[in-house]
């Protein structure tokens, strides 16, 4: 049977079994000292628009165990996955969406997994989060997208201060987060959406070149189309980074999201002068530029929205 719960119940529920819990390992200690831990059987879903991410936080590595399905897959693949989860202990589903659809796909889903086993979930929504400890400057506050939000509280589980939080996904989001306040962002394209709409408008231009083009300037169109894609969508993502950065006054800037580690790499290994190397390769001076973004704290964190809505689910007692 499945049963829909409050954010409130959860954080009780688990408060009170974590007590427990802490109560019996007491006693719980290995020959080496060290306490054992007892896994969560709390599964959350990251409910975007292109993507559904499933996570097991496992204490063991201290880190998120993610199944990631595209929604093109078949409700089959999808109950499956379901099954797996249920079946290995989870008790608990908490999630949060962007897509109404969606929620009405997996609620179906759910009632049917119901009919084999028992479990809670919890949905989060803009109403469960008023009145907590995150303030909110952005108006009408129900338009502004939860994985945005949530992914701040994922800040929260780790770190304080203020920071940027980019979020490269379907669409790209840069926000500005301080020690109390959601104080708004930017939304434009990922460089998927560029290159749609790139062959959407120019359907007789050729795709980009897949890799790197070598020469520069380029001598053909695709790769003339990988520049203007790639290295002007790279760039531009940068200069919003950096205005939003000034902005919040923070040189703290936090990435997740699918895009996240390519990112990062483009902007930490394959500085705009790399990119030139073969046309550069004598001039040494344009080989000391240096991007602003090195200079900054650049880390990744793909899971962030994971990680906001364990940091909810158990904010009572962390």
């Amino acid at each position: 049977m499945v049963t829909y719960r409050t954010l409130e119940y959860i954080q009780h529920h688990l408060a009170t079994v974590s007590r427990a819990s802490s109560q019996v390992l007491a006693d719980d200690v290995f020959t080496d000292g060290s306490l054992s831990k007892q896994e969560e059987r709390i599964l959350y879903l990251d409910v975007g628009s292109s993507y559904l991410k499933l996570g097991i936080w496992s204490e063991k590595n201290s880190e998120f165990l993610v199944r990631s399905v595209s929604w093109e897959e078949g409700e089959e693949v999808f109950s499956r996955i379901f099954k797996q989860f249920l079946g290995e202990g989870v008790k608990y589903i908490v999630g949060s969406l962007v897509y109404t659809p969606s929620k009405e796909r997996l609620n179906e889903l759910f009632r049917l997994l119901g009919e084999d086993f028992y479990f809670d979930v919890v949905w989060i929504d803009h109403i469960t989060l008023e009145g907590l400890d995150l303030r909110i400057n952005y108006s009408p506050v129900h338009n502004l997208g939860l994985d945005r939000l949530i992914a701040c509280y994922g800040v929260h589980a780790y770190c304080s201060g203020p920071v940027v939080v980019v979020d490269l996904g379907s669409a790209v989001t840069v926000d500005s987060l301080s020690d109390t306040h959601f104080e708004g962002g930017i939304i434009a394209p990922s460089l998927r959406a560029v290159k749609a709409g790139m062959q959407q408008i120019t359907p007789h231009l050729p795709t980009s070149s897949d890799n790197m083009p070598l020469d520069f300037p380029p001598k053909n169109t695709q790769n003339a189309l990988w520049w203007g894609q790639y290295a002007f969508w790279i760039a531009g993502i940068e200069g919003m980074i950096l205005e939003v950065a000034r902005a919040t006054r923070t040189q703290e800037i936090i990435l997740t999201g699918g895009d996240a580690n390519w990112f990062f790499e483009a902007i930490h290994s394959q500085r705009r002068i790399d990119w030139f190397a073969q046309a550069l390769i004598e001039n040494n001076e344009d080989r000391q530029l240096v991007r602003p973004l090195d200079e900054m704290n650049v880390v990744v964190r793909p899971y962030l929205v994971l990680e906001g809505l364990r940091y909810l689910s158990k904010k009572s007692y962390i």
